[in-house]
């Protein structure tokens, strides 16, 4: 479970982002806050985004970094 980090977390993330946007992005809707609401959505997109691609090349990193420390070890 740990491996796939880059995918589990910004899932639970976007959770949470979808359950808080249908929370009170329909009160700033109503209040008439529209460009407020979508700066919001496009900002916690982008770093969710930004999250999953920086997880996954760390993990990448990772897994290069092993198997390079078990090949010299094989040596």
């Amino acid at each position: 479970m740990r491996d796939k980090r880059y995918i589990w977390l910004p899932a639970v993330i976007l959770i949470y982002f979808l359950f808080m946007t249908f929370y009170f992005g329909t009160d700033l809707l109503a209040q008439g806050q529209t460009l407020r609401f979508v700066l919001t959505v496009v900002a916690e997109v982008v770093v969710i985004i930004a999250l999953f691609f920086f997880l996954r090349a760390r993990q990448r990193l990772k897994e290069e970094r092993e198997h390079n420390r078990n090949n010299t070890n094989e040596s």
